[in-house]
């Protein structure tokens, strides 16, 4: 059996002021449709409706739920603390290994862009059936097309074999993101690719690895499985999942397992973790602008505006990204989009909490 367990519990700071606490990323709209709601559709397609789950943070259910149409009675799960990947999924690993510990599962970030679906759906089988035979975890990794230093990236190792058309490889090592001149490096090297976020593997399996590799989660995991299915569960994973620590996956288990493989999608992925990411994949006039509404500009190049119910109108600027929102007006150059968690830091300094 395989599933597929969509994570929606990022916030997306980079992309302030339109992601909020209140509001977050998975929820931004993307060709009239917000990411998690094609990433709900993108997993149906690969493991069938009935065998998607969702989790996300306690405080967003009702905003996640309440913003969606696919129907997910009952599989909408929830951690109780914010705690990073590494609990989050290790919590639904053990929810399905309680009953099927050799079901395959996918964990899918709910904020990726993927342009072509068709080849996601290709390249995610030949992940999960991958998943069924190796004896460790699967992972996506996406060809660098450029020296980005937004994203970490996974050294391919020798190929193993081939599934249905995708080879398998050995990972040699994850890299944390790197400066410009190491990222240049990496793609003139070419065995370098980005790493999407995407793990599949058996759910017994992942629980183990967490288990083997964090001693500090252990103890919560193995009193996390006792407890499923128990009069005392909900009690015991509130209690217990509260005090985790802040770990992701990555940490946790990919950078220290020796057995994790990976298959290259090429697929037109995006991780949506700036406004200049969020313009890649947006349409674009003429001068490579992007406009969420009506907009009249001069002279002016490679910007991205977006004030619903406003004409935009430009002259003369480049580079630019302008962001209005009932209460904020965020300008900023592009290069510098990335600054946006030292910006927010300055706005929690000054007791400004109702803009973050």
């Amino acid at each position: 059996m395989a599933y597929a367990v969509v994570m929606a519990g990022g916030n997306g700071s980079r992309l302030w002021p339109r992601v909020r606490i209140k509001a977050p990323k998975p929820l931004m709209v993307l060709d009239g449709k917000t990411l998690l709601e094609k990433t709900l559709e993108r997993a149906a397609a690969l493991v069938g409706r009935e065998n998607v789950f969702v989790t996300t943070n306690e405080s967003l259910l009702d905003t996640i739920t309440g913003s969606i149409s696919f129907p997910l009675d009952g599989k909408v799960y929830t951690e109780p603390g914010v705690r990073d990947t590494g609990p989050a999924v290790g919590l639904m690993a053990a929810r399905i290994a309680v009953s099927e510990p050799e079901a395959v599962v996918a964990f899918l970030p709910a904020d990726h862009v993927i342009l072509d679906e068709i080849e996601f759906n290709r390249v995610l089988k030949a992940a999960l059936r991958a998943g069924e035979t190796v004896d460790g975890l699967v992972v996506i990794g996406i060809t660098a097309n450029e020296p980005c230093t937004s994203y970490g990236y996974i050294k391919r190792g020798k190929e193993l074999y081939v599934e249905d058309g995708y080879p398998v490889y050995k990972v040699e090592r994850f890299r944390e993101k790197p400066g410009p001149d190491k990222a240049q490096r990496y793609l003139q090297q070419g065995d370098y690719f980005w790493n999407s976020g995407i793990v599949v593997g058996r759910a017994g399996m992942i629980v183990d690895l967490l288990r083997k590799y964090n001693s500090k989660l252990r103890p919560g995991l193995d009193e996390i499985m006792a407890s499923l299915g128990q009069p005392d569960e909900a009690e015991v994973i509130q209690r217990v999942y509260t005090e985790f620590e802040r770990i992701s996956f990555d940490y946790a288990v990919l950078e220290k397992a020796a057995r994790i493989y990976m298959v290259v999608g090429n697929f037109g992925w995006e991780d949506i973790g700036s406004w200049s990411s969020f313009a890649k994949v947006s349409p674009k006039d003429a001068a490579g602008n992007v406009f969420s509404g009506r907009a009249v500009e001069i002279d002016s190049t490679n910007c991205l505006v977006s004030a619903p119910g406003k004409l935009a109108a430009l002259i003369g600027v480049e580079d630019l990204i302008v962001i209005d929102t009932d209460d904020v007006l965020f300008i900023c150059k592009k290069d510098r989009d990335q600054e946006v968690k030292i910006l927010l830091g300055r706005i929690r300094e000054a007791g400004w909490d109702e803009y973050l």
